[in-house]
């Protein structure tokens, strides 16, 4: 949870009002309902039917406000208050379609009782050089399922994989996901702001997000002439690598609402090292591209967006053991039975991805209230998985996969007066997964086709200034045919149907102006995917054997949810803290079942199985103003989960951990400005509820990491330049996380220093 400008700047009694009226810009008539929010500090109004707006219990100091209203064009606006002030607003009743409201944390009419959490480009800009995973582990709640030092899978409150739905660009992420070491195939620096729905969020996004949603809000495209764009530059200590990105976008003179948008960014990093050793071929190479296009007026919008991501890694040498005695060994001495000097040579085990996205997205103005939109997306995914071999097949891939999906929604956003609002929509989704034929081994998940489709409906009651209330429903039908060869040679099509339905309900109470309570109840489904019911062999890529369980059925939850925010002690101190607890009947994970020896090696054994699993758990963020430069922070999150069948822990659950902070803001150092610095001190405590005897080895120790951090903002000529560093794991610790599947190999990396160098011009500085 980032500490923004606003909080540093805030001095001075809290009991300031800012408000006015929101006008249309060409015929002056008052509109009604727009949405009049400061994002730095989470809170807003909105407008009556006159258009006045109040906003009350702020601090002085410089904020940027943002107004948004149907069919028009956002504004941001800064404002220093110093005293209580009376602004009005025009916005520009043209050229505007209605973003996408599930990817915006600011508006108070959406995911009225899912506690949402969202990471900015400054936020992003700070985490340069991560993954996905490791950028949105900066949320409460959020953690990382890691597969040795370079793949990740974001965790929200214990869930991952295929309970995490990602919205890249307003479509489903289809990549594969259901792997432990696949990770998202996805660029950070395509979008501008991640947002983590922290709920069981089926209602609205369907399959997949029962335990949330990642959402990467796209890019708004330019709408009036001229040019921007940035370069970033990005050095990275631990791995001698580095990467960069640049972008270019504009408008198109005499064409108001015409925009395009071409982007690029790479990474090339070596081996990793450990606090003592090298982790031998763990490099990685990161290739990816984008472009779109887009056309905006008051009543229509159409755009296309293409994306081509590429990546290539090695997969650590030391997880890869010759027999059952080497693996007790490798998992007993605590060091990796392999090391080499470093090296930027990525040899099997390795894996290789390209990932293409094409989006096509439409929206119409069907009334002064209403407005329709239309998304198609196709993706194509194409993944190897290579293995060390006899006989120089090695550069054979041992998994061959082609993924291909079509995507379609349409959805109509209503406003049906001051009283009720909400949206109604349909989506399918046709998906074909093929095993490419020449890699000489049985395929460890059969060839299979998916078909989909759902309908939902939400719909949102204000009642009065202070209350918001929040119903949906949806349904869905499933079916899924499968293509394969049992071990006997005979070829099966077998058939799985599934037919799900969610509901949910949520309220968003104002208690003051710097308070607030949400509150959420959901059901959530998940059919099982194929990799649950007809894995059958060696994971290469995870160095482990999979079995499934063509038996399985659908994961049912329900879940509720209680999220606070306060603002103590005339704004000097901001708490967060969000409340859960779930059941979910049918819980499928994988459950370690011994070693065994095969001609490729040792490897532990992972069966898919079933149960009924109750968990809870706790996040919170705190973030406290020491006078006018100083901020201390803090987040922290547990979880609890339970096997209810065996009675035991579940198999595989984050461990509580905490991180404090001390940061420095100044408003200018010369002719330097924005300066912000930090030293964070975080804490993962030894896991100590886990199924007796289940495990391959016992959980790792409590381990303590610190940090430092700090950037900077100056002017150059027309554009802006921001140099930022990030040294982590400062001391070097020697440590294992018990969420890293390699963990029963080597250590999880050490000393790491970043370098960042951004230049923004044009659209790209900030703020604009």
């Amino acid at each position: 949870m980032a500490v923004s400008a606003a909080s540093f700047a805030q001095t001075g009694p809290c009991t300031l009002v800012l408000s006015g009226q929101v006008f249309d810009e060409h015929d002056g008539q008052a509109l009604s309902f727009a949405e009049v929010f400061i994002a730095s500090l989470g809170k807003g109004a909105v407008a009556d039917e006159q258009g006045h707006y109040r906003i009350e219990g702020l601090c002085p100091g410089t904020y940027q406000v943002r107004v948004n209203h149907l069919g028009c064009e956002p504004t941001t606006r800064e404002v220093r208050l110093n005293s209580s002030m009376t602004i009005d607003f025009k916005l520009e009743h043209h050229a505007e379609q209605l973003r996408e409201l599930e990817v915006i944390q600011a508006r108070p009419d959406e995911q009225v009782g899912q506690p949402t959490r969202s990471v900015d480009r400054e936020d992003m800009e700070r985490a340069s050089g991560t993954g996905v995973a490791e950028l949105l582990a900066r949320v409460p709640g959020v953690t990382v399922l890691a597969t040795g030092p370079t793949i990740g899978k974001p965790v929200i409150h214990g869930l991952s994989g295929n309970r995490v739905l990602i919205l890249n660009q307003g479509i489903r992420q289809e990549d594969q996901q259901w792997g432990s070491e696949h990770a998202p195939s996805l660029d950070p620096l395509s979008a501008d702001r991640i947002t983590v729905v922290k709920g069981a969020a089926s209602v609205q996004y369907g399959s997949d997000a029962i335990g949330g949603a990642v959402i990467a809000e796209p890019v708004e495209l330019p709408r009036q002439a001229g040019i921007g764009g940035e370069l970033r530059g990005i050095g990275q200590w631990n791995g001698r690598g580095g990467g960069g990105s640049a972008l270019l976008e504009g408008g198109l003179k005499g064409v108001t609402g015409f925009g395009w948008r071409v982007q690029g960014s790479g990474r090339y990093v070596g081996d990793s090292d450990a606090a003592g050793y090298t982790l031998s071929n763990t490099g990685l190479r990161e290739w990816s591209g984008s472009a779109s296009v887009g056309y905006r007026d008051h009543r229509r919008g159409v755009s296309v967006y293409y994306s081509r991501f590429t990546r290539e890694l090695g997969i650590l040498r030391a997880a890869h053991i010759g027999s059952t005695t080497d693996l007790q060994r490798a998992i007993d001495s605590g060091e990796p039975w392999y090391t080499a000097p470093f090296s930027y040579a990525i040899d099997a085990p390795r894996q290789t991805v390209a990932h293409h996205l094409l989006r096509a997205h439409g929206s119409l103005a069907v009334s002064d209230r209403g407005r329709l939109e239309v998304n198609y997306g196709y993706q194509a995914n194409d993944r190897q998985e290579y293995d060390i071999r006899r006989s120089g097949r090695s550069a054979t891939p041992a998994l061959d996969l082609w993924l291909a999906t079509h995507t379609a929604d349409a959805v109509l956003k209503h406003w049906l007066g001051k009283h009720m609002h909400g949206k109604a929509g349909v989506s399918a989704l046709a998906q074909e997964n093929s095993n490419i034929p020449g890699t000489g081994v049985r395929p460890l998940i059969p060839d299979f086709s998916k078909k989909s489709i759902g309908a939902f409906v939400i719909e949102h009651l204000p009642v009065g200034e202070r209350l918001e209330l929040e119903a949906g429903a949806r349904v869905e039908g499933t079916v899924l045919n499968i293509r394969r060869f049992d071990r006997d040679g005979q070829y099966q099509t077998p058939e799985h149907r599934f037919t799900n339905a969610a509901f949910a309900c949520g309220a968003n109470y104002v208690v003051s102006d710097s308070a607030r309570f949400r509150f959420g109840l959901a059901s959530a489904y998940r059919p099982p995917h194929v990799s649950e019911l007809y894995s059958e062999g060696l994971h290469h890529s995870a160095a482990a054997i999979e079995e499934g369980d063509a038996a399985l059925g659908s994961e049912r939850s329900v879940k509720a949810t209680l999220d606070a925010e306060a603002a103590l002690f005339k704004g000097r101190l901001r708490i967060d803290a969000t409340l859960h607890a779930s059941r979910i009947d049918g819980f499928i994970y994988l459950r370690p079942d011994g070693t065994r020896l095969t001609v490729r090696g040792a490897f532990p054994v992972f069966r898919y199985t079933a149960t009924d699993a109750l968990m809870g758990g706790v996040d919170a963020a705190a973030t406290l103003r020491l006078g006018k430069k100083f901020a201390w922070r803090m987040r922290g999150s547990t979880v609890r989960a339970r096997d209810q069948r065996r009675d035991e822990w579940l198999f595989l659950m984050p461990a509580d951990r905490v991180e404090n902070g001390l940061l420095i803001r100044m408003a200018a150092i010369g002719r330097w400005r924005d300066f912000e610095a930090g030293v964070t001190h975080q804490a993962v405590f030894e896991q100590h509820r886990v199924p007796e005897g289940l495990d391959f080895a016992p959980p790792p120790a409590t381990y303590h990491l610190f940090a430092l951090s700090a950037s900077s903002t100056r002017l150059i000529g027309k554009g802006e330049l921001r140099i930022g560093l990030q040294a982590n794991n400062l001391f070097n610790e020697a440590y294992r996380d018990y969420l890293d599947r390699f963990r029963y190999f080597a250590d999880a990396r050490g000393t790491d220093i970043v370098l960042s160098v951004r230049y923004a011009f044009g659209s790209r500085r900030s703020g604009n």
